[in-house]
């Protein structure tokens, strides 16, 4: 009995200490400083106490807002909150009101990574605020905020220099504050550019280490009111406004006051204002306060109404415009009718909306009598003229006159006559005003033409009609200048062959292949041509009996003739433009330069051609075909000397009087390439190497050859290096890689060669480029040393960029050694273009670099740590979170393993701070201060004491699967405590740091799980706990998850929506099987549907109508939807169209309603069963139907996927 009680206790002690062990795994710690900035520090005095830090408290949150811990900075900021449970949470800084911070908080994650990667969350103080009002005139008692003042009032906090060091806006009562502010003397500045903001006093402050509340240095006298009063939409001059109030006695009116009129009987106004030009008034300096408007209108003549008669106006800080415009409501009147220069035009009849009302005098007056305040459309009327529109011209009794009618344009008329009728001409008018185009008109069969023009000066030019008649059709006079001041009607235009000669000089006698075409560019006659030869005893041509216009004379030699057509001589030009005038031309001569050759060449290349007198050509051959012109007759060589492309022959004869084509296809190709090695190196030129070896690889990298790149006697480059020099040939498409080494092994230093290897690749396009040069020189060597000497020292030579011949980039370890017992090393070779730094380690030492390459190092110490448990010394001690600082900015917070143990190594000497901290424990002492020499060993103990504890359970489904990811929190109402987590994969969760003799409702919390899932609910609903000093176990949840439901939603547009409503239904069918129709319900009045608990798949979404197919053509959206992915999914819009078919409509309608109305009862109560189906036969007989007639073209509609 007595061993299945110690086997039982051994069990639970083992679960116990495995639990402890997970949960210390979890441990992390979010940290940092609280300190002010640099700009705070530089304003304090030498005699200011050193700032403590101990009164901010550091907030760990919730992202709902939940304080979850709390801890008070140290005295020099330093503050840290150990976090047991994996989230985001919010780590939020709070200090005394008005100070500055930045940030004020800061979002953390919390994972296997720790506290934001355990990165340090730092807060700066920032600085201090300044605040203050500006203050706004009261009238009188009906002013609602009377101790208010103007918003959007720019206040601007400046250095003493008149710097902006920081700006704020006013608030809608006055308001204003700076924050960030730094103690020091500033000033300061108020403005708006609308508003007179003065100053009372000094606005100069010194703002010591404190926030500061401002006195009142700005005061705003008063504000503008703003309006308007029109008639019929159009401003009026000249109407008096007056300003009243019951309460306010006294207005400081820029305009001054005036008494209204006697006939208002209103006393004394306020202030009083007229309406400018575009109908405005605005009164000035108005305190706060309610007032009345009162208009006042008098003409010359007459009194006007104006509407309303008065309105009330309430001016709280800030101006008023008055919303409402005040409106004038209900005379014979004049115009004038002019020309362009200002002149009356008589005679001109004036309608008014159409109808003629006058007739203008030899002044050009006219008069309208009876007229109203309303808008009109003036519009004057003459033959030959055209005149501008008043068009919706407003006509008031203030009104001197009508504007005037001006002359818009005139008739300018003519004719341009010709011999024969088969020409047609137009007229063409430019060199107008500038706002004038260009015009050009047709004449009519008997040549009038007519331009309605604006005045001014104008330029008229008859040209012909077709572009085929333009060298054809002449002119008398070319062109007439005209000025339109007013018609012009008599403008009139009025409406001649030649021989073309030339020769042709040839290298042999010319004959009668030589043929010269000319060819019409232009005209009626346009691509007509004539071809002639030249006689065999002249080279001399005529054409003759040539029209005017544009040519070209082409030459051509015909024999021998070629299958290609193609020219065999070469010509100084073979061809000339001509412009033929009305004269004959002469001196068009052609002249032969010498013989086609065509050559077809592979590659480009230059070659040598020896003509038949000895003397030589060069050639530039390019790739593919092309035509060489050989200038002298006879029997040519044609050789490639130097080529790197050999053509398979070393040259190729050329007969001018057998010409074919010539063929060069290249067959192989020559690579060469140069070692350059640095003989400044070498002691004696002796001591360089002969040849340097060469392995050749192919594409697949194996070794398929060797070269020797031999030394080149006397080879010497501009650097003073030896020039080694190889070559090969190749053929076309090989791929190579050339790999230069040192081969010699007499222990000394070796060649290393930049680059290390070459890639070649044989192209077929020409002569290959040279190899790149490669550059040899001795390898690098560093040497160096570790003090005090000592071995096994591992050396690292690290690269410090990307090299060009290793393949080493930066950062990689380009070589690694030891030294040796008397502390020194050599590295190398090493490649010179790049540079490389140093590294040297040893565990336990600090190897600290002394120069460029020798080390100091020095034996670093440690701190050990020993925590025991003051309630069982037996039981091993959970996992701590040590938090470890030192000089210079050292951190290290760490987890200790179970049973408090844990050893800092590789400190420096110095000092050090060091905190436990586990949720639930208290430790003495709380902190422990170290001083630490240069390897030294110190231990330092604590004791820990529990203080609060932890419930603990598992949240299950009903199934019995745990749930992973369900949140459960504790609450204390009583104590406004809370505690919150989240369980993990096995279902488990623990809320700790509840506290003894306290009261605490466990339950789950209703938020979305891991995997998206929505807990509805859970069994029980909630736990009551009373915690005393020991862990509350077995607080196990059921919880139910919230079903998921399916929902299809959206809305429709089309035309008409409101009248065709009654008529459209949605329906959803099947995709798999669209006979099937799932849902059908006419639409809402809403035009939005929703339909709830679809089975998951795939859906089609479209309209129906019950509209006759008959009369109207219906086409809807089709949309598909699938469930399987979103359970949710709204559509729209979903649109449609309808169409009235006219042709289809009845002359004669039959009342068929009734009868409809009568069948369908009927059909109602004999197949009530089979309704649904009744419409599905219906719906697919109404759609068969529209289908059948519409096979020609069928509806396209819309189709989306959700």
């Amino acid at each position: 009995m007595a061993s299945s009680y110690f086997y039982v206790c051994t069990i639970i002690s083992i679960i116990l200490y495995v639990s402890a062990t997970a949960a210390a795994d979890s441990i992390q710690g979010c940290g940092g400083f609280v300190e002010a900035s640099s700009e705070l520090i530089k304003s304090r005095k030498s005699s200011d106490p050193k700032l403590d830090y101990s009164n901010i408290i550091v907030e760990l949150r919730t992202l709902d807002g939940l304080v979850k811990e709390r801890t008070h900075c140290a005295p020099n900021g330093y503050y840290f909150i150990p976090v047991y449970d994996k989230g985001s949470f919010l780590i939020k800084v709070n200090g005394p009101e008005g100070w500055s911070w930045d940030p004020e908080q800061v979002p953390v994650s919390i994972d296997h990574t720790g506290c934001n990667g355990n990165e340090d969350i730092n807060f700066r103080f920032t600085g201090f605020t300044v605040s203050g009002r500006i203050v706004g005139n009261v009238g009188g008692e009906s002013c609602a905020l009377k101790d208010g003042g103007p918003s959007n009032v720019k206040v601007e906090l400046l250095s003493p220099t008149g710097g902006v060091v920081s700006s704020a806006f006013s608030t809608p009562r006055g308001t204003y504050s700076f924050s960030n502010a730094i103690p020091g003397k500033y000033k300061l500045r108020a403005s708006r550019h609308d508003l007179n903001v003065q100053v009372r006093g000094s606005a100069e402050i010194d703002l010591g280490f404190e926030n500061r509340i401002l006195e009142d240095f700005f005061f705003v006298s008063g504000y503008d009111i703003r309006g308007s009063v029109v008639a019929q939409g159009n401003p009026i001059l000249g109407v008096h406004i007056y300003l009243y109030s019951d309460d306010v006695t006294k207005v400081d009116c820029p305009k001054g006051s005036k008494n209204s009129p006697g006939d208002l009987g209103l006393g004394e106004a306020l202030c009083h204002n007229v309406t400018d030009a575009n109908g405005i008034f605005s009164l000035k300096s108005i305190p706060c306060g309610v007032y009345k408007l009162i208009p006042f209108y008098k003409g010359e003549n007459t009194v006007f109404d104006v509407s309303p008669s008065s309105m009330s106006i309430s001016v709280q800080h800030d101006h008023v415009i008055v919303p409402e415009k005040f409106q004038v409501t209900g005379f014979s009147v004049g115009g004038r009718v002019v020309d362009g220069d200002g002149n009356g035009i008589e005679g001109v009849e004036i309608l008014v909306d159409g109808q003629k009302k006058s007739i203008t005098d030899k002044e050009g007056y006219y008069k309208l009598d009876q007229v109203t305040s309303k808008r009109y459309t003036i519009e004057a009327k003459k033959v030959h003229y055209r005149f501008d529109r008043l068009v919706d011209f407003l006509v008031l009794p203030n009104m001197a006159s009508i504007s005037d009618i001006k002359a818009a344009s005139y008739d300018v008329c003519g004719v341009a006559q010709t011999v024969n009728s088969e020409f047609k001409a137009k007229v063409a008018l430019t060199h107008g005003p500038q706002n004038v185009k260009p015009q050009v008109k047709l004449t009519d069969e008997s040549g009038h033409f007519c331009f309605e023009v604006p005045p001014g000066d104008y330029r008229l030019s008859a040209i012909p009609a077709k572009l085929e008649n333009a060298k054809e059709l002449l002119f008398s006079p070319s062109h007439i200048d005209v000025s339109v001041r007013s018609p012009i009607l008599d403008v009139k235009f009025y409406q001649a062959q030649v021989s073309i000669h030339g020769s042709v000089v040839c290298k042999e006698k010319c004959g009668s292949s030589v043929s010269l075409t000319l060819l019409r560019l232009d005209g009626r006659n346009k691509d007509d041509k004539k071809t002639i030869g030249l006689a065999n005893e002249s080279n001399e041509f005529f054409f003759s009996n040539v029209l005017p216009g544009k040519y070209r004379v082409e030459v051509k030699n015909n024999y021998p003739i070629a299958s290609s057509g193609q020219d065999k001589w070469c010509w100084e030009q073979s061809f000339i433009n001509l412009e033929v005038g009305a004269e004959d031309v002469k001196g068009v001569d052609f002249v032969q330069k010498g013989f086609w050759v065509n050559i077809v060449s592979s590659h480009d290349v230059e070659g040598l051609l020896t003509q038949s007198d000895g003397s030589g050509m060069n050639l530039d051959i390019k790739k593919g075909s092309q035509h060489v012109c050989v200038e002298s007759p006879g029997v040519h060589e044609l050789s490639f000397p130097n080529s790197c492309i050999s053509f398979g022959s070393s040259s190729v004869i050329i007969d001018t009087s057998n010409l074919s084509p010539i063929y060069l296809k290249g067959k192989s190709y020559l690579l060469k390439g140069h070692v350059h090695v640095e003989s400044s190196s070498f002691s004696s030129v002796e001591g360089l190497p002969e040849n340097i070896p060469l392995d050749i690889l192919d594409s697949d990298g194996s070794v398929v050859d060797g070269l020797l790149a031999r030394r080149v006697p006397y080879g010497v480059d501009q650097s003073s290096a030896a020039i080694y020099e190889f070559s090969m040939w190749a053929s076309p498409g090989g791929k190579f890689t050339f790999i230069p080494r040192d081969a010699r092994d007499d222990g000394g230093k070796k060649i290393l060669f930049y680059p290390t290897q070459q890639h070649v690749a044989v192209m077929e396009d020409g002569c290959q480029s040279s190899i790149p040069p490669f550059a040899g020189r001795l390898g690098m060597y560093i040497e160096g040393s570790v003090s005090p000497p000592l071995n096994d020292v591992v050396v690292k030579i690290i690269a410090t960029g990307d090299s060009q011949s290793a393949p080493l980039k930066q950062g990689d370890l380009a070589l690694q050694t030891t030294t040796g017992t008397d502390g020194l090393y050599v590295a190398g070779p090493l490649y010179d273009d790049i540079s490389y730094t140093v590294e040297a380690s040893k565990p336990g030492y600090h190897v600290k670099q002394a120069g460029p390459h020798s080390f100091s190092c020095q034996k670093l110490g440690q701190i050990s740590v020993r925590i025991y448990s003051r309630e069982d010394a037996n039981e091993p001690f959970p996992s701590v979170l040590l938090s470890l600082s030192g000089e210079d900015g050292y951190r290290n917070n760490t987890v200790s393993g179970v049973g408090g143990i844990f050893v800092f190594g590789d400190l420096f000497p110095g000092s050090f701070y060091l905190r436990p901290l586990l949720k639930e424990y208290a430790f003495s002492p709380p902190a422990e201060a170290i001083e630490l020499g240069s390897g030294e060993s110190k231990e330092v103990v604590f004791h820990a004491t529990r203080v609060a504890y932890s419930a603990m359970g598992v949240v299950k489904l009903l199934s019995g699967q745990p749930k992973e990811g369900v949140s459960v929190e504790a609450r204390s109402e009583s104590k406004g405590l809370y505690e919150e987590t989240v369980t993990d994969s096995t279902g488990f969760y623990r809320l700790r740091g509840l506290l003894p003799d306290t009261t605490y409702v466990i339950k789950v919390a209703r938020k979305v799980a891991s995997g998206g899932a929505m807990i509805e609910r859970a069994s029980p609903e909630f736990l009551t706990v009373q915690v005393k000093a020991e862990d509350s176990r077995g607080l196990d949840f059921v919880v139910f998850e919230q079903p998921e439901r399916t929902i299809i939603s959206g809305h429709v547009e089309g035309h008409k929506i409101k009248e065709f409503n009654s008529h459209l239904h949605v329906e959803i069918k099947s995709a798999a099987d669209p006979s099937k129709i799932e849902y059908n319900s006419p639409l809402p009045l809403s035009n939005f549907f929703q339909v709830k608990d679809l089975p998951k798949g795939k859906y089609l979404v479209q309209l129906r109508s019950s509209l006759p197919s008959r009369t109207h053509k219906f086409e809807s959206d089709v949309i598909e939807v699938d469930l399987e992915k979103n359970s949710q999914i709204h559509v729209g819009p979903l649109k449609y169209k309808i169409d009235f078919n006219h042709q289809k409509q009845d002359l004669t309608p039959a009342p068929v309603y009734p009868l409809f109305v009568g069948v369908s009862v009927i059909a109602l109560f004999i197949g009530m069963p089979r309704l649904k189906d009744l419409y599905q036969v219906m719906m697919g007989m109404s759609s068969s139907v529209v289908s059948a007639k519409k096979e020609v073209k069928r509806p396209i509609v819309r189709k989306k996927t959700y």
